[in-house]
């Protein structure tokens, strides 16, 4: 037999097989494997994400801290209305659906918030640029569903019927009568027929298939491409536009940039004044603040020169208004992270000391109470709280001072006084005898002056106890009889003890605090107004000394632990009778009251609210903390204390050495320069953001910058091939079912025997995940990698890896994978050598429902992903768990930054995938559409009330880029179609539609160049011109020549050493140094932005402590403003390095009802000098630990 006869009885077997395996089937008449891997596809997706969907909506008014993040941290003036508690809320956010452009430009400057709806931010720019998007794949969408479909399906015949078998396994889908491909199987598929017209039996079929190609060519270019070339193109305009209005209005033209010293080594070691006169000189500044005596003269000089209207003209044109040398502070940030290492600890310690305490009662009162829990040993049906009888006055009006009291979490207290709960036994001494020492009289000058003097800070934090100690006063003492035994005692000024006085009135400040608000409990003295004294008549009407002869307890005698627990030791082992009570003497006693804590009978049972206070709440340690754990405590604040203070005054040591530095030119890296035409200085880089905040500082102490970005480009590289090589196992577990391609591979042939759904689940939705799995790895590590880049500005990083993840996006999993699920679909003709054109086309066409499959995973799940922000949430609810201070609580909820290379991803490919396959198979425009549309609902929600604009504007510039790059995109569309037309020989159509893909790559990219082209050198003035060459042969000497050294007195490295003394200490350094003061808000320029003018969110706990403590979930929704201006805000205009900026630390504190934390504040403040601040918190929730969503869901559901 020969070959030939071989192959076709292989080819007769196989087709038989096929015959019995792979039923034809036309669309509505049945569901193949491609059809029902659609169907789950669609299903199981789309399921999971409304649940996603669901889950948020669930979680959204319980997590505030997360999901209404701009609702309580942004400033008052900016935060939207609050959204309400339903399910639903989120999808009708107070917030414009489309921010407007080129508003009303005389309100801008008025108000923050008119600033902010002049201008809207990048963020607000991103769903102006969704909606395009929208409106483009909407009229695709239209054009789709009621002119192609009809145009492929009515009077076609289906697939299964039009082709005939194939060789091996494997058939069209039903989806394929869907697509172009439906008409092109009737077209002749051999040249002599290609060339005379259709065959018979396309004839028979469909006698005008050349006529419905060309209605799709002119459907391609009229309905198709024009439209969305000119709404593309309207919207870039716009952005364009904006952009020039935000730089010449808001910012005044005025740029900043970087120019490194390795760009400018004729000036390293020059002192800034020296420069900066220097730059004057060269006429490239006229505003510049080289101060001095001879600042004037040197002015007074280029006045008087003939040509000043030129020299004007040009600085004009290039004009350095401000100039900050940036040196080297690799050491200096080193202390301070070390510095705020130890103001962690010390915040910590400081916090673990307050939350020791805790406000306390002498009787239980009903908010101490809780209830009992049940034992077996209760009856069944007993009430577990007693009952509560009807309020009452306790006692008449004019003793009643009613003050509405804080909540108080901890157990009750016992009823005891304050000062009598049982403590370790080295507390019960007595101190304060006078004339004795070691049991025997004692020399007065020698033991009795220093005994009675105040003991040191060390004994009062180990050995004191709540209230007064456990003291006597001494017999001789005049006040020994004005108050009854087991009184309480305090010591006067003398240093000696002596019985308290009960003042007639107290006011109702000195009710609460005392006379020393500030003072706490363990280092204030009980004097004659102490608070616990106004609520204790002493004599007889005591009640511990009115009590039964029965109920008294030697301490001394008895373990005190038995009184700690003293359910376990018998009644009759803890009692001894009191000794007979002699009246008109006082008997001196050895033991303090204790109570035995029998409780009352039932008849005998006050109600809680009813229990007279004999004193007013008080402040006591928590139970179960003895007085070592508290000395440890408090011993961690002095180490950490004492740390912080030496490393502050090191820290300011070192600070002005580099101002020094700065000031005579030493270890300088380069230079911030602001002010007009900083793009035409040579070897500068500009910064954007035009913000402190978008200056990547370490990047500006790096030195081998060329290295990392050579190391991007390998990694980004690197990474694409991969994702390429990892792509085309993907492509062909999607080709399985395809026609003749699982023969060459046998093991892919089981997906299609036996279970349908199962094949369909394998070969359509396994793939679909996979391939998202990659792409999603991909580009997580290209973002990694973005930290290599070698960019001064964040803007420009952020922009620079959204360009490499655009292109990855577009090129890997665009390009790459359909061109490769092309080339695999024509295996089959490749093996034969027949139709290889032809079959790649096809190829395209087959692969374009894998791009619907890709579309409908992720068109409910990413949006959903992108609201729920597990991750965050997640990574948020564990840092509140383990916060301790309050810094680290602000720092575990602080807002993330809207990120657009993840956030505008998946608009990337729906827009690339809707541009490349809408005409060839029209469903994959509604699955694109579907996904910009919940995309675009989830962001107008996030940018509204989540994300954090803690980044500054760069007046659209990525919006542009993107607009422009969407543009070029839309040559796809033809280009693709042409190509398909040539596979079948349709020159004239294939040639039109090609052509039109060149000219509008060719239109988009001119025409945006032209619209946001800059001028260039060439556009200058010979003046400005022939200064900036002065300037550059000095920055940058030849090899031949030197730099010419300024013998002018203008050109010194002197330091004015002005003093200015009512500035802080950084500032005091600046101005002694280097003759630089920041401007008053109101004076200062349009750049920097931010802080003055809210360009950014950025709120630093370290430099704005006291902005940071009154912004958090809890805090009241309207404070007053501060009274002053905090340090990020007067240092708002100062470029120089952060480290030299950086201020003495505020400690943080939180806020306690029981008044630590002021008295801490105050000692802090008074003793050490260190500056403290202190929560904004709600009365209730002060001694709260819980996370602050359960307090958010109590108060709201309280109200």
């Amino acid at each position: 037999m020969t070959v030939s006869g071989r192959m076709e009885a292989v080819t007769n077997k196989a087709g038989e097989e096929a015959v019995v395996l792979d039923q034809p089937v036309c669309i509505g008449h049945g569901l193949d494997v491609p059809a029902l891997g659609v169907l789950s596809t669609l299903v199981v997706p789309t399921a999971v994400g409304l649940c996603i969907w669901l889950l948020f909506a669930i979680l959204r008014p319980r997590y505030r801290q997360v999901y209404a993040l701009r609702e309580w941290f942004v400033p008052q003036g900016l935060r939207p209305s609050p959204l309400g508690r339903s399910l639903w809320a989120f999808l009708t956010p107070h917030v414009p659906l489309i921010p407007q452009l080129l508003g009303e430009q005389s309100r801008a400057g008025k108000s923050v918030a008119r600033d902010t709806e002049v201008y809207p931010s990048d963020e607000e720019l991103t769903l102006r640029t969704l909606w395009t998007t929208i409106l483009v794949v909407s009229g695709w969408t239209f054009l789709g569903l009621a002119g192609l479909l009809p145009l492929y399906m009515v009077a076609i015949p289906c697939l299964a019927s039009s082709t005939l078998p194939f060789a091996f396994s494997g058939q069209y889908s039903t989806l394929q009568d869907l697509s172009i491909l439906r008409i092109l199987s009737l077209l002749p598929q051999d040249d002599a027929s290609a060339s005379s017209g259709p065959s018979n039996a396309g004839l028979q079929s469909a006698p005008y298939i050349r006529i419905r190609l060309i209605i799709l060519t002119i459907f391609a270019i009229v309905l198709a491409l024009v439209p969305a070339l000119w709404l593309i193109m309207r919207e870039f305009n716009k952005m364009v536009a904006y952009r020039e209005c935000w730089v010449n209005d808001r910012c005044q033209n005025i740029e900043m940039g970087w120019l490194s010293a390795r760009q400018a080594p004729g000036i390293v070691g020059w002192g800034e004044k020296r420069l900066k006169d220097f730059i004057v000189k060269t006429g490239l500044s006229s505003s510049l603040d080289a101060t001095g005596s001879n600042d004037g003269q040197s002015r007074r000089r280029r006045r008087r020169t003939p040509d000043w209207s030129d020299a004007e003209k040009g600085r004009f044109e290039v004009d350095i208004q401000n100039l900050f040398s940036i040196g080297d502070t690799t050491d200096l940030a080193l202390l301070i992270d070390e510095r705020d290492e130890i103001l962690e600890n010390l915040e910590i310690a400081e916090t673990k000391y307050i939350q020791s305490f805790r406000l306390s009662t002498p009787e239980p009162s009903i908010a101490d109470f809780q209830p009992p829990l049940a034992t077996i040993s209760e009856e069944p049906g007993s009430p577990v709280k007693p009952a509560i009888s009807r309020p009452r006055p306790l006692a008449s009006a004019s003793h009643q001072r009613r003050r509405r009291r804080g909540r108080n979490p901890a157990f009750g207290s016992s009823s005891l006084p304050p000062t009598s709960y049982v403590m370790p036994s080295q507390y019960y001494k007595l101190r304060g005898v006078q004339g004795i020492s070691g049991g025997q009289f004692a020399d007065v000058d020698k033991d009795v002056i220093p005994a009675a003097q105040s003991p040191s800070l060390a004994e009062s934090i180990n050995q004191r106890v709540v209230g007064s100690r456990f003291q006597e006063v001494n017999s001789s003492s005049p006040t020994i009889n004005q108050g009854a035994l087991g009184s309480q005692v305090t010591m006067n000024k003398s240093g000696r003890l002596e019985a308290v006085r009960t003042p007639d009135s107290v006011s109702q400040d000195n009710m609460i605090w005392g006379s020393h608000p500030h003072a706490s409990w363990d280092t204030a003295g009980f004097d004659d107004t102490s608070p616990y004294n106004n609520y204790i008549p002493h004599g007889s009407q005591d009640p511990i000394l009115a009590g039964s002869d029965e109920d008294w307890h030697d301490v001394l005698q008895e373990d005190p632990e038995a009184f700690e627990n003293a359910e376990e030791y018998p009644e009759d082992t803890r009692r001894r009778p009191r000794p007979p009570r002699k009246q008109g003497v006082h008997v001196p006693r050895e033991s303090f009251p204790l109570r035995a804590r029998v409780g009352p009978s039932a008849e005998e049972l006050v109600p809680l609210h009813l229990r007279l206070q004999p004193r007013q709440p008080f402040v006591r340690p928590l139970s179960g903390l003895n007085h070592d754990q508290l000395g440890a405590i408090y011993a961690d604040i002095s180490l950490w204390r004492s740390k912080l203070k030496i490393i502050n005054a090191e820290i300011a040591e070192v600070q002005s050495e580099c101002y020094k530095d700065i000031a005579d030119g030493a270890r300088i890296k380069g230079w911030l320069m602001i002010g007009r035409g900083l793009r035409f200085v040579r070897g500068i880089q500009l910064i954007e953001g035009r913000a402190k905040e978008d200056i990547r500082w370490d990047e500006l102490q790096s030195e081998n910058n060329s290295m990392r970005t050579v190391g991007f480009w390998t990694a980004a590289i690197t990474i694409a091939v991969m994702l390429a090589i990892a792509l085309v196992p993907v492509a062909g577990l999607y080709l399985s079912t395809a026609p003749d391609f699982a023969h060459y591979y046998p093991f892919l042939m089981r997906l299609d025997e036996g279970n349908d759904l199962g094949a369909g689940i394998a070969t359509c939705l396994a793939a679909a995940l996979l391939a998202i799995l990659f792409i999603s790895f991909a580009m997580k590590s290209v973002h990694y990698s973005g930290y290599l880049i070698h960019s001064v500005s964040l803007s420009g990083s952020h922009m620079f890896t959204f360009k490499a993840m655009f292109y990855l996006m577009t090129l890997v999993g665009g390009v790459s994978l359909f061109t490769a699920g092309a080339v695999l679909f024509a295996m089959h003709s490749f093996s034969i050598n027949v139709g290889d054109t032809a079959s790649i086309a096809d190829g395209i066409i087959y692969m374009s429902v894998f791009a619907l499959l890709l579309l409908l995973c992720v068109a409910v799940v990413f949006p959903g992903l992108l609201l729920l922000q597990p991750i965050r949430l997640w990574h948020v609810l564990r840092a509140e768990k383990e916060a301790i201070t309050s810094r680290q609580r602000f720092r575990a909820v602080y807002p993330r930054t809207y990120s657009p290379s993840y956030s505008l991803s998946c608009t990337v490919l729906a827009f690339t995938y809707a541009c490349a396959f809408t005409l060839l198979f029209p469903l994959v425009a509604p699955a694109a559409l579907l996904l910009l549309l919940l995309t675009f609902i989830a962001h107008r929600f996030l940018i509204g009330y989540v994300y954090g604009r803690t980044h500054s504007s760069t007046g659209g510039l990525l919006h542009i880029w993107l607009l422009r790059r969407f543009g070029t995109l839309l040559a796809f569309q033809p280009l693709i179609l042409g190509l398909v037309y040539l596979s079948r020989l349709l020159w004239i159509e294939g040639g039109i539609l090609c052509g039109f893909a060149l000219a509008v790559a060719i239109f988009v990219e001119s025409y945006c160049s032209w619209r946001t082209r800059q001028p260039g050198r060439k556009s200058l003035n010979p003046i400005t011109t022939d200064c900036l060459q002065t300037f550059e042969k000095t920055a940058r000497p030849g090899k031949h020549s030197e730099a010419e050294e300024e013998s002018l007195s203008l050109v010194s490295s002197g330091r004015n050493t002005r003093m200015r003394g009512s500035y802080a200490s950084i500032l005091e350094m600046m101005s002694a140094t280097l003759a630089v003061a920041p401007l008053p808000s109101e004076t200062r320029g349009p750049v920097p932005l931010g802080e003055w003018r809210v360009s950014t969110e950025t709120l630093d706990d370290l430099t704005a402590t006291e902005r940071a403590a009154r912004t958090q979930p809890d805090a009241p929704p309207h404070l007053p403003p501060l009274p002053f201006a905090d340090h990020a805000e007067e240092m708002a205009g100062v470029l120089f390095a952060p480290e030299l900026l950086a201020p003495a630390p505020v400690i943080w504190l939180p806020h306690d009802n029981g008044g630590i934390s002021r008295s801490e504040a105050y000692d802090l403040q008074r003793y050490h000098k260190l500056p403290v601040t202190l929560d904004v918190r709600p009365q209730d929730d002060a001694q709260s630990r819980r996370s602050w969503s359960s307090q958010t869901r109590r108060a709201q559901g309280n109200s």
